[in-house]
C-alpha cells in the first residue's frame, strides 16, 4: 500500500523533559539519603568494631595480668620451699652460679610452669642482676630491670605491654608481636603462716599475646568484612528498589503526558470533526442540486456528444465530491456498531465479489485461507465490510502491475485473526509512523481518512489492527477481533447496506 507523505503540522511528539525531571526528583533525594545513611552506618560499624576489639584487648590484658600474678605467687611459693630452703640448708647460701643450684632452680621453675602459657621467666637478685633465665645468654646481665624492677623490690606488682609494628598497626590491633611483661617480688615465706618476709628478688614473667591479639584482629576484620558485605548488599537492593520506583514513576509520568497529548489531540479532532460535519452538510445540499441538474441536463441533450461529455464530467466529479463529503461525515460522526452473528469469511467473500471485475482488470488474484474451526463472532457486518474493502483496495493500489493478495482467517487465544498480505513494495518507516494519522495520505487524491476510520471501526468492536512490512516483502495488515464482541455491546440486526467506496 504505497502512500505519499504530506507534511504534518508541528506539535508535541514526546514527554516534557522538565515534567520527567520533576517526576524523578523525589527519588534523587532518596538516592542521596540512602547513600548517606549507608555510609554513616558503615562508618559507625567501623568505629564500633574498633571499640569492641579495644575492649576485648583490654579484657585480655587484664586477665593475662591476673594470670601472671597467680603464676608469680605460685612460682614464689615453689621456689622458696623447693629451692631456697633446701639450698640454704645444704649449701648455707644461694649461689646460682653454682651449676647444681642453677639446675635445681631450672627444674623447680620449669616443673612449676609446666602446662602454663609462659614465654620466658627471668629472676633478678636484689642488686638488679639476672641470676636465672630461660635464655641462659641473659644470665649475669646487670642493670636491665628498669623502673618496674625497682617497684617490684618495694613489693609492688607491675606489668607492661610491648608491641611491634607501626602505630597504625598497633591501633588497629594488627601488631606483629605482643608481649606482656609482669614483675612480681620474690618474698621469703614464714612456715605455717600467711605472713611474708623480706623481698629476696624479682620475678619477670613474659607472656606472648601475639596469637590472642591476632585472633581479636581477625574478629575485627571479620566484622568489617561482614559489615562491608551487608552494606554493599543493602545498597544494591535499595538502589534497585529506588531505580525500579524511579522507572515506574517515570513511566507513569510519560503515560500521563501521552494521555494529555492524546486528550488534546482528541479535542482538536473533535473540533475539526464538528467543523467538517458542518461544512460537509452545507456542501452536500448544493452538490446534490448540481448532480441532479446535470442528470436532467443529460436527458434533455439527448446524447449530444459535445454537451453530453461535459455533463458526464459534472456527474462524475459531483459523485467523487459526494464521496469525499461522505468520508468527512463518517469521520466526524462515528458510527455505533450493531452487533450480530457474523462469519468473517462471508464478509470477505462479498468484498471479493464486489471487486471481481476490478481484480480481473488490474491482474490481481486473491488467495483465501479460511480456517474451518473459525467461529462466528459478534460484529457489525456493514462496518467490517467497509473496513475490509478499504484494506483490499489499498492492497490493489500497492500493486499497479498486478500481484497476489492473501487473505487469512483463523482463531487463536480467544480471538479471531484476519490477515491481508500484498506483494507490493511495502511501506517506509516514516510512513508507518504516520499511517494512522487523520488526513495523512500518500496518494495523489483522497482524504487520508480511510485507514483512520478502519481503525475506529475495529476498535469499536473491541479489536486491534496493525500494519507492518512482511518478511517476504509487501505489507501485511493484521486484525484481531474478540469472538464475543466487546463488553456491553449493543446487539441487533444490521441494515444490510454496504458502502462500496474504498479509501
Amino acid at each position: 500500500m504505497t502512500t505519499k507523505s504530506k507534511p504534518a503540522k508541528p506539535g508535541r511528539t514526546g514527554p516534557s523533559l522538565g515534567a520527567t525531571r520533576e517526576a524523578v526528583k523525589p527519588f534523587e533525594l532518596v538516592k542521596r539519603f540512602t547513600a548517606t545513611s549507608l555510609t554513616v552506618i558503615f562508618a559507625a560499624t567501623l568505629i564500633l568494631s574498633v571499640i569492641i576489639t579495644h575492649r576485648a584487648r583490654t579484657v585480655l590484658l587484664q586477665k593475662s595480668e591476673e594470670y601472671a600474678i597467680l603464676l608469680g605467687n605460685n612460682l614464689n611459693h615453689q621456689v622458696f620451699l623447693q629451692f631456697i630452703v633446701p639450698v640454704a640448708i645444704k649449701f648455707g647460701r644461694v649461689q646460682l652460679r653454682n651449676k647444681i643450684q642453677f639446675d635445681l632452680m631450672d627444674k623447680v621453675v620449669r616443673a612449676t610452669l609446666h602446662g602454663f602459657q609462659v614465654d620466658t621467666v627471668h629472676i633478678y637478685d636484689p642488686d638488679n642482676t639476672i641470676s636465672y633465665s630461660f635464655d641462659q645468654s641473659l644470665v649475669g646481665k646487670e642493670g636491665v630491670g628498669g623502673e618496674e624492677y625497682r617497684r617490684a623490690l618495694e613489693g609492688e606488682t607491675t606489668s607492661r605491654v610491648e608491641e611491634g609494628g607501626g602505630w597504625l598497626a598497633i591501633m588497629l590491633g594488627a601488631a606483629r608481636a605482643s608481649k606482656l611483661r609482669t614483675w612480681t617480688p620474690l618474698l621469703a615465706e614464714e612456715p605455717l603462716s600467711s605472713n611474708t618476709g623480706p623481698v629476696l628478688g624479682v620475678f619477670e614473667i613474659v607472656q606472648d599475646l601475639s596469637d590472642d591479639y591476632e585472633t581479636i584482629f581477625r574478629f575485627q576484620l571479620l566484622i568489617i568484612i561482614t559489615s562491608t558485605g551487608v552494606m554493599g548488599v543493602l545498597f544494591i537492593i535499595l538502589r534497585r528498589v529506588v531505580e525500579r520506583g524511579e522507572a515506574v514513576i517515570l513511566a507513569r509520568a510519560e503515560e500521563r503526558i501521552k494521555l494529555e497529548e492524546q486528550l488534546s489531540h482528541a479535542e482538536r479532532l473533535a473540533s475539526l470533526g464538528e467543523l467538517a460535519a458542518g461544512v460537509s452538510h452545507e456542501i452536500r445540499n448544493p452538490l446534490g442540486i448540481i448532480s441532479s441538474t446535470a442528470e436532467l441536463l443529460k436527458k434533455r441533450t439527448g446524447g449530444n456528444e459535445s454537451s453530453g461529455g461535459l455533463v458526464d464530467v459534472i456527474i462524475e466529479e459531483s459523485s467523487r465530491m459526494n464521496g469525499i463529503v461522505t468520508d468527512f461525515l463518517n469521520f466526524a460522526r462515528p458510527q455505533t456498531p450493531k452487533f450480530q452473528k457474523v462469519r468473517l469469511a462471508d464478509v470477505i467473500e462479498k468484498n471479493i465479489a464486489f471487486l471481481d471485475t476490478r481484480l480481473v482488470k488490474e491482474n490481481v488474484s486473491v488467495e483465501r485461507h479460511f480456517h474451518p474451526a473459525t467461529p462466528e463472532i459478534q460484529a457489525d457486518p456493514n462496518l467490517l465490510y467497509q473496513s475490509f474493502l478499504n484494506i483490499l483496495i489499498n492492497a490493489m493500489q500497492a500493486m499497479p502491475e498486478g500481484g497476489l493478495i492473501t487473505c487469512e482467517v483463523f482463531p487463536s487465544g480467544g480471538m479471531v485473526h484476519v490477515h491481508f498480505t500484498d506483494e507490493g513494495p511495502g511501506l517506509e518507516e516514516a510512513v508507518l509512523k504516520k499511517i494512522w494519522n487523520p488526513f495523512f495520505t500518500t496518494k495523489e487524491s483522497g482524504t487520508g481518512l480511510g485507514l483512520c476510520m478502519v481503525r475506529n471501526f475495529i476498535e469499536a468492536h473491541g479489536g486491534a489492527i496493525s500494519i507492518k512490512n512482511a518478511a517476504a516483502g509487501g505489507a501485511v495488515v493484521k486484525i484481531r477481533l474478540p469472538a464475543e464482541g466487546p463488553a456491553g455491546a449493543e446487539q441487533g440486526p444490521s441494515n444490510g447496506n454496504h458502502s462500496h467506496r474504498g479509501r
